[in-house]
């Protein structure tokens, strides 16, 4: 090669030069940057295309995974089943029933298992081990048919952990380093550790045996560091992206000192007036970098060199309590309702409120929509009357002063939150200790002292990582809100992040960020600049996730339709429509502001809100009734003119209401 030699970063960035000095390179380092090369190729990006579709279940896939060899795919979906796919020869080998009972959010390979064991978890809160015992790939094999499956009681084991104590868990991740292991995160607000080698299930309504983390709120989506493997991120329904170190979480419940992050990024803005769920967290494959997908808004790169936040002094500061208000907010718009089913405004050829029409058929869905009728009609109605001025006026506000103190965003589905999923339900003296320890460090820090806690067992205070507080200048109070956001490398922004629990978004070698939308694309970034360079139409209606192979340049993703796809860069010459795209991004814009109004609602409950809305009319209009007759002392006359008219307006408000109203069948019944 002589002086032409190449640079490790040249190497993985240029195909053509990986090609060249392959001869000349030791194996595992040519075979290493080729495929790194392929990864970081603008053209084999925009050369992506769909390769094969996989037809192997029953219902919306929510999750997809590759084994850490890439030769097997797992996946669970709203049918409730987990599918192992042989990735080469698109085979079924293994079709498990499983014992969730709602969406299966999170179905993940278990390490030093030969690919055997299979960890998930659904929408129940259940979190499950599966096991098979017979060597599927084998029986595959010796069968010509695809369905060749297993998944027979006697064909496999499972494990079942249904402690977690209300509502929903979100995603479930091995752990690489400990083998049969593995953790869970919820809406309960807490991360737990399964160890199979100390429990092999757990039922228990109240259990703290298993948790590893508490949080302030739900945690909604999590990784562990790929090299490490010490640092734990967790994404909260809060906004806060908070960071924990495995070694210092040995404490358990009884220690809630030990279970505090040891730095915290919130979404870069000022005050959160809402929830900005996270929806995925990932750490970048050299964990110098997390990116973060939060619901109705855009994607982030945090750099995980910046020292972050004392978690303690975020909540501390009120910035991230949506649900106060303050006396400087706008008076709160009201929002908007949605039949549940209603997916109108999804898919590829979803436009708009205003610039579809209101019977205009959307052809991008999968399933044909709500007829308008007598729901539009109905939604038409309710809409006029929470957004009348008479409602406006009887709605509460709540302002908080300079030295009121700001509540701690509860938990979805706790007692005062109300119970959602509302199958379980506990006491929460667990999180109120956590509360309390927040506390105690925000004290602590305000009086220049750190609270004592001891190290766990095979780390190092050297090794460890410092809090925020140690981190910042000596002496140095952190300031609320924050105004720059020096923790943000780049923002990612074009899709449409809203209608669906799950949304995946994930590293495409060095360069490349991509991520699923609810325009039924998926979007590829350039990492360094944030550019769209490439959108690939992957859904009739939602993308929920997007998994690349582990080396090769192959990408899976999964959504709405009952299909996992399979793309690879196997077009002739690279496209991207950059006048297409930028449209679809536009109109992702326009949408976003208004799903973010809009609450998705069951029709019976629409149907009761107008009825209790038109029994509040009724009662109104009785009681200035009653008023004007109670000034008869004012004179007889006075006393008939105005009772006239009162009963004029109270015909008319009723004549009003029925005639909008008649139009509804009698057979919908309430």
């Amino acid at each position: 090669m002589g002086d032409n030699k190449r640079v490790p970063t040249q190497l993985r960035r240029s195909v053509h030069q990986c090609l060249e000095d392959y001869p000349y390179s030791i194996a595992s380092e040519a075979q290493s940057n080729l495929q790194a090369s392929c990864k970081n190729s603008l053209s084999f990006v925009q050369r992506l295309g769909l390769l094969q579709t996989l037809y192997v279940h029953n219902g919306c896939v929510n999750t997809v995974n590759w084994n850490a060899s890439g030769t097997l795919i797992v996946s669970g979906s709203d049918d409730n089943h987990l599918v192992v796919t042989d990735a080469h020869s698109r085979q079924v080998l293994a079709r498990s029933k499983t014992q969730h009972k709602h969406h299966i959010f999170s179905a993940r390979f278990m390490p030093h298992t030969n690919d055997s064991a299979i960890v998930s978890c659904s929408g129940e809160g259940l979190v499950m081990h599966t096991e098979f015992l017979t060597e599927y790939r084998r029986t595959a094999r010796r069968s010509e048919k695809a369905d060749c499956c297993l998944g027979g009681e006697n064909e496999r084991t499972t494990n079942t952990f249904d402690c977690h104590k209300f509502g929903s868990t979100f995603d479930v991740l091995p752990l690489p380093d400990t083998p049969r292991s593995f953790l869970s995160c919820g809406e309960d607000a807490t991360v737990r550790c399964f160890d199979l080698r100390v429990s092999s299930s757990c039922s228990e309504r109240v259990c703290q045996k298993h948790i590893f983390i508490m949080a302030p709120c739900a945690v909604t989506a999590m990784d562990v560091a790929p090299i490490s493997h010490h640092s734990v991120a967790i994404g909260c329904s809060d906004s806060i992206v908070r960071l924990y170190d495995r070694r210092m979480l040995a404490g358990g419940p009884s220690d809630s000192s030990t279970m505090m992050p040891y730095k915290a990024y919130p979404i870069p803005m000022e005050y959160t007036r809402r929830h900005y769920r996270p929806t995925c967290v990932k750490f970048s494959p050299d964990e110098s970098e997390l990116l973060v997908s939060y619901s109705m808004e855009q994607l982030y790169l945090f750099d995980l060199k910046h020292p972050g936040y004392s978690d303690a002094e975020l909540l501390k500061s009120g910035c991230y309590t949506p649900k106060m208000r303050r006396d400087d907010d706008p008076e709160p718009q009201m929002p908007r309702l949605r039949f549940r089913g209603d997916w109108s405004d999804t898919g590829p050829n979803s436009l708009s409120a205003g610039v579809q029409g209101v019977n205009q058929t959307n052809i991008g869905q999968a399933r044909p929509a709500l007829e308008p009728g007598v729901l539009s009609r109905l939604s038409d109605e309710i809409f006029r009357l929470l957004n009348s001025p008479s409602q406006r006026r009887q709605a509460p506000t709540v302002a908080v002063q300079p030295d009121q103190p700001v509540a701690v965003p509860q938990a979805p589905g706790s007692a005062s939150a109300g119970n959602g999923n509302g199958h379980r339900s506990g006491p929460r003296s667990w999180q109120n200790a956590v509360f309390r320890t927040m506390a105690n460090a925000s004290a602590a820090s305000n009086s220049g002292q750190r609270p004592s806690s001891p190290p766990s067992q095979g780390a190092s205070n050297d090794d460890l990582p410092k809090s925020p507080e140690s981190q910042n200048n000596e002496g140095a109070a952190q300031q609320f809100p924050i105004k720059k956001f020096d923790y943000v490398k780049m923002s990612f922004s074009g899709h449409r992040n809203s209608r669906t629990m799950v949304k995946g978004a994930s590293f495409w070698g060095d360069d490349f960020i991509m991520s699923g939308s609810d325009c039924g694309h998926i979007f590829v970034w350039n990492r360094a600049t944030g550019k769209v360079v490439k959108t690939l139409l992957a859904d009739n209606r939602v993308v929920n996730r997007v998994q690349p192979h582990p080396t090769l340049p192959y990408l899976l993703s999964s959504g709405i339709d009952y299909n996992v796809k399979l793309w690879a860069p196997i077009a002739a010459e690279p496209h991207f429509d950059e006048e297409e795209c930028a449209g679809l991004i536009k109109n992702n814009e326009i949408m976003l502001v208004e799903t973010r109004d809009t609450i998705t609602v069951p029709a019976q409950i629409m149907i009761r809100i107008l009825a209790s809305l038109h029994h509040a009319a009724g009662s109104e209009s009785r009681s200035r009734a009653a008023a004007a007759t109670d000034s008869n002392s004012i004179g007889i006359a006075s006393a008939e003119a105005a009772q006239n008219a009162n009963s004029d307006n109270n015909e008319s408000d009723h004549e009003n209401i029925n005639n909008e109203t008649s139009n509804i069948p009698e057979n919908d019944t309430i």
